[in-house]
């Protein structure tokens, strides 16, 4: 038996791709199930557009991700192609970003501070990642600007005073000898983001992987791509908000 999965029947061609119709809502107060239905689905990508001064060729691109993963509803295999889709308009953005002639120079730049520190060649390339490079080491991007800092950052601090407060527990233990005592609650919507959290530079050492993976042909198959696109949507957002905020400034 073939694994393919064909051309999709003209018959069906606006059926959900039954891979969709696995998942389920559940209400979190009332416990009850419901499927997901397209009308979710639309609203999951519709929460990450680009901004107005995002120039109209790059988020025609992104719009290009989007559709396909809209369209991921009727063609499950979509997902990764849409995902690899806006992984490569943020390469695109980036270079329209910085400019052929500015990453030049930041590469020679690098290139040859390495060569005078280490007295080799410096084997920094035009690729993807050092466009993520370029945009760090010039706060075009900021660990801020990127809700998955947030939410990390305050997931580690939660984990960092779990460890702290049962580490209270054990030790007030032994001093008193009770058997037992109530730990105190830890109020992760109080917690500030845990600054030594770099998700800037999680980014910068893997997503080209990711992007490299897709572009020298790929069989993978998941829908879990959604914060991919958050990411790229806030990342590319950044970039053309400072670069927006600086053509106002000279006028």
């Amino acid at each position: 038996m073939s694994d393919r999965d064909g051309l999709k029947p003209l018959t069906e061609l606006c059926t959900a791709d039954i891979r969709n119709t696995w998942y389920v809502r559940i209400d979190r107060q009332t416990g009850e199930e419901r499927p997901v239905t397209v009308e979710d689905h639309y609203a999951e990508i519709e929460r990450y557009p680009l901004h107005d001064q995002v120039p109209d060729r790059i988020a025609t691109q992104y719009d290009v991700a989007r559709n396909l993963y809209l369209y991921a509803w009727f063609e499950y295999r979509f997902f990764n192609i849409a995902e690899a889709q806006v992984l490569t308009v943020l390469e695109l953005a980036m270079r329209e970003r910085i400019g052929e002639d500015e990453i030049k120079r930041y590469i020679k730049r690098r290139n040859d501070e390495h060569k005078a520190k280490t007295g080799k060649k410096g084997g920094l390339r035009n690729g993807m990642k050092t466009l993520m490079q370029y945009c760090r080491d010039h706060q075009l991007i900021r660990n801020e600007g990127f809700s998955a800092w947030h939410r990390n950052a305050k997931q580690i601090a939660y984990n960092k005073a779990d460890t702290e407060r049962r580490q209270w527990a054990i030790a007030e233990l032994k001093r008193t000898g009770k058997s037992q005592i109530a730990l105190p609650e830890v109020d992760i919507d109080t917690l500030p983001p845990d600054p030594d959290y770099d998700y800037v530079e999680l980014l910068v050492d893997n997503l080209n992987q990711l992007r490299n993976h897709y572009s020298h042909g790929s069989t993978m198959l998941h829908n879990q791509v959604l914060d991919n696109f958050e990411m790229v949507s806030e990342f590319i957002n950044q970039v053309f908000e400072d670069h927006a905020l600086t053509k106002e400034k000279v006028r």
